[in-house]
């Protein structure tokens, strides 16, 4: 049995783009997901775009809060996650179509893991590959040095 992902989708005024990313996870090999979309108390076209969603796949979910920050709907939406795993997914990014399962398949073969996540490739205004520094515990624990998108127990969270 797979387990189930919680993939978290934050958006504040991002409607224009939401639905790029909701596809990007619609299209994913890895089927055994759920996907919270958090309006952030966006004044666009965000909540009429996620229930669009809602009405396509039963594993697309929609809650509301007034808009606290990215960090704050990430985390509302966290809280109403009922996977195992989570991966943030900003609402102007897409995910590629097998970057769940490799994401799984990885903490699968390593248990001691804690975070998994992948090269990324720029689209839109700017192109090419998003050159990420190399990962160094020390310099994650001082400033962010990768993307959102990564994928991570709910647990690790919780701790």
């Amino acid at each position: 049995m797979q387990p189930l992902v919680s993939i978290i989708v934050p958006c504040f005024k991002q409607a224009q783009y939401l639905d790029e990313a909701l596809k990007s996870v619609l299209y994913q090999s890895y089927t055994n997901w759920e996907c919270i979309i958090v309006n952030d108390g966006s004044p666009d076209d965000t909540e009429k775009v996620a229930k669009k969603w809602l009405d396509k796949d039963k594993r697309f979910k929609y809650c509301y809060q007034e808009n606290l920050g990215v960090s704050a709907a990430r985390n509302l939406g966290v809280t109403f996650a009922n996977g195992e795993f989570i991966l943030p997914l900003d609402a102007d990014d897409k995910l590629g179509d097998s970057y769940i399962t490799l994401a799984v398949e990885a903490f699968q073969k390593e248990n001691n893991l804690k975070v998994v996540y992948c090269k990324a490739e720029k689209f839109g205004d700017e192109k090419g590959e998003w050159i990420l520094k190399p990962f160094s515990l020390h310099n994650l624990s001082l400033k962010n040095m990768i993307f959102c998108s990564a994928l991570y127990r709910k647990t690790e969270w919780e701790r």
